[in-house]
């Protein structure tokens, strides 16, 4: 069992919590893509990422998540019209979890934003995905023990379960299925990867 986790932006402003819950209910990884970079990068929070440019997450049902201070202070950000929506706090920039859309019960949520060690309350990462996107070679020890096809198959297979349980819903991200603030959209051009 995972003991709940309390959530919180760097200033203070924002808190929340991940509800406790069974271990095999969350999904540990480090993502690499440039989408996620250029994410942390936009909010000149490239301290968030590791030194082959990846981002820790961890996936949870957005059921889980409650803001208990602070909602106001969420922003949206999409890198394009129908990509990812990637909430973080306009207070002081940190970045929050990541969402596909309100129909799929998944948010990803960055590691700067849990205020206790997620190898403490979850363990280690259990994989990783776009590696081919990572700044460097990542060495075999830091990508986890599953492969990124294992790691797709693996959230497929959750997003199916929690959907089936109907914990897509409630959602601090999204009210009536739209964002619950307007998403800005960055010009062409400004999502281009620094790495």
């Amino acid at each position: 069992m995972v003991e709940g986790m309390k959530l919180g932006c760097r200033c203070g402003q924002v808190r929340g919590r991940i509800a406790a819950h069974p271990h095999w209910q969350g999904n540990r990884l480090t993502c690499y893509c440039k989408d996620c970079r250029a994410y942390l990068q936009h909010l000149e929070r490239a301290d968030c990422l590791n030194e082959f440019g990846g981002t820790d997450i961890y996936q949870v049902p957005p059921a889980h998540i409650t803001i208990s201070q602070g909602q106001a202070q969420l922003a949206c950000l999409q890198l394009t019209q129908r990509g990812v929506y990637r909430f973080y706090t306009q207070c002081c920039n940190t970045p929050v979890g990541n969402c596909f859309s309100a129909f799929w019960p998944m948010v990803g949520i960055v590691h700067s934003f849990v205020l206790e060690s997620l190898d403490e309350q979850v363990g280690p990462t259990t994989g990783s995905v776009y590696c081919r996107d990572a700044l460097a070679r990542v060495p075999d020890e830091l990508k986890g023990a599953r492969s990124h096809k294992v790691m797709v198959l693996r959230l497929m297979a959750k997003l199916l379960a929690w959907k089936l349980c109907g914990k897509n819903s409630p959602s601090v991200f999204f009210v009536s299925g739209e964002p619950c603030v307007a998403p800005q959209q960055l010009a062409p051009g400004s999502a281009v990867d620094k790495g």
